[in-house]
């Protein structure tokens, strides 16, 4: 192998492909990052055997090819080499077939590698019925749920956000039983079979990362894989096994108290209160709505007590004292794009609503908590 290509290229593939690369794989050449040349480009490939990311480099996007090949350059340095290389240009040559020159005009790098035949097979397979997305809008979909998935590994299912897809319109749901985002939007084109996966929230997030608000995103989904494929980019991930929970009987869909509030003002008055929060892991508020007014207050007992006051607009006149994580809370807010969002509520052991005034796709809920 041997080929001259530039830095800032080189960089950005090999900073998206090693996102794919695990930090206690036991397979210890999945370590590496697979670079295969021809003369129609260069792919460089990583994987932990449950995520899969591809990155192809086309002919034109390379100085220069001269000897095609494959080799497995370790991760752990590759990345750093690069990005501290002097030079705009860099070359790469083998010397034998487990070691390779990383060189410039005033440098050199000798890396021992992998042994080539010692890695897995990876097959990145296409549908037959493929779905396309805008870049943006799953991009969109990605922030506006992500963020409510579970972190504990004892509900497995709950890590992940549930994708269904009927007809034309697509669902995409989380929770981790105590907080739940779901966002539903139009394709632009109706799927044959319905589809009801759970995809993994560590991998959905680093796609994400990828994506920027422009070209589609081709989606492969098969019984325990997705593939998506955006530009140059091949992404695989294992779907989690499982049926994934019904969570429409959580929605309410009647509410006693209508709230209508200003988003920046809420947020604001919310994120000072739990400066005082109690429990630092949940971050408790209390709400006390009196028609017309929000009274917003947190207390600890080693540090003292504050109160926030807002005007809003609520469609009930009677008292009513709630409480919340001001954390789920905040968190809930920070993915509303409008200005103006509707608290919805019924008791105080009863889900609490927050949606935009202005786009009804997207329905947010977080569960009160007892105080007493």
């Amino acid at each position: 192998m041997k080929f001259v290509i530039d830095k800032n290229i080189l960089l950005e593939a090999l900073t998206n492909v090693t996102r794919a690369i695990g930090t206690r794989t036991t397979i210890p050449i999945l370590n590496g990052i697979k670079f295969d040349l021809t003369p129609n480009g260069l792919s460089l490939l990583a994987s932990d055997s449950e995520l899969t990311i591809k990155i192809n480099i086309p002919e034109k996007d390379i100085k220069n090819i001269e000897i095609p090949g494959s080799i497995i350059i370790q991760s752990k340095y590759i990345l750093e080499i690069i990005r501290k290389m002097p030079s705009d240009i860099i070359n790469f040559a083998t010397e034998d077939t487990n070691k390779i020159k990383i060189y410039t005009d005033n440098n050199e790098y000798n890396l021992n590698c992998y042994d080539i035949n010692d890695y897995p097979h990876i097959n990145l397979e296409e549908s037959k019925e493929p779905i396309e997305i805008p870049a943006a809008t799953l991009k969109s979909i990605i922030n506006e749920t992500t963020y409510a998935v579970s972190t504990q590994e004892v509900r497995q299912l709950l890590t992940g956000i549930n994708l269904k897809i009927n007809g034309d319109n697509l669902e995409c749901i989380a929770t981790d039983s105590y907080r739940l985002a779901k966002k539903n939007i139009k394709l632009n084109a109706i799927v044959n079979s319905p589809i009801n996966i759970v995809i993994p929230g560590k991998s959905i997030n680093e796609f994400e990362k990828m994506l920027d608000n422009e070209d589609d995103v081709t989606m492969h989904i098969f019984n325990n894989k997705i593939l998506f494929h955006y530009r140059n980019i091949q992404f695989q991930t294992n779907l989690l096994s499982g049926t994934y929970p019904d969570t429409n009987h959580l929605i309410p869909t009647e509410f006693a108290y209508m709230i209508n509030l200003d988003l920046r003002s809420f947020n604001d008055a919310i994120d000072r209160a739990s400066l005082f929060a109690q429990s630092k892991d949940k971050n408790i508020v209390r709400v006390l709505i009196d028609d017309k007014l929000m009274v917003i207050s947190s207390s600890a007992s080693e540090i003292g007590t504050t109160e926030e006051k807002l005007n809003i607009e609520c469609s009930n006149k009677e008292k009513l004292e709630i409480a919340f994580s001001s954390r789920y809370m905040l968190e809930a807010l920070k993915v509303i794009k409008d200005d103006t969002i509707l608290l919805l509520i019924n008791t105080d052991d009863k889900p609490i609503l927050i949606k935009s005034v202005k786009d009804e796709s997207l329905i947010e809920l977080i569960l009160p908590v007892k105080t007493y």
